[in-house]
């Protein structure tokens, strides 16, 4: 399975139903569209986007973490039984 395909913007006009169908397949997972025979867009299959967007968010929440992990403080910290006096109903 190729994982990278160039296709032209013309080519791209003229034959989408075949591209994204070769998207939906698998037979590749993104489409680098050229205009000028430069790139200029990107085609994702919506599993390879999916996993795109997946990725990122770990990678931001995990950043979040390390930030946190770095800064905190554990005089200041509130403890679970204390949060749970206060907020438990």
């Amino acid at each position: 399975m190729r994982t990278v395909d160039y296709i032209s913007a013309t080519t791209l006009a003229k034959k989408t139903a075949l591209t994204l169908d070769a998207l939906d397949r698998g037979d590749t997972e993104k489409m680098i569209i050229l205009k000028n025979n430069t790139p200029k867009a990107v085609l994702l299959s919506m599993e390879a986007y999916e996993a795109m967007e997946e990725e990122i968010e770990d990678l931001r929440l995990s950043s979040l973490a390390v930030i946190r992990q770095e800064s905190f403080q554990r005089k200041k910290a509130v403890s679970h039984a204390k949060m749970m006096e206060k907020f438990a109903k």
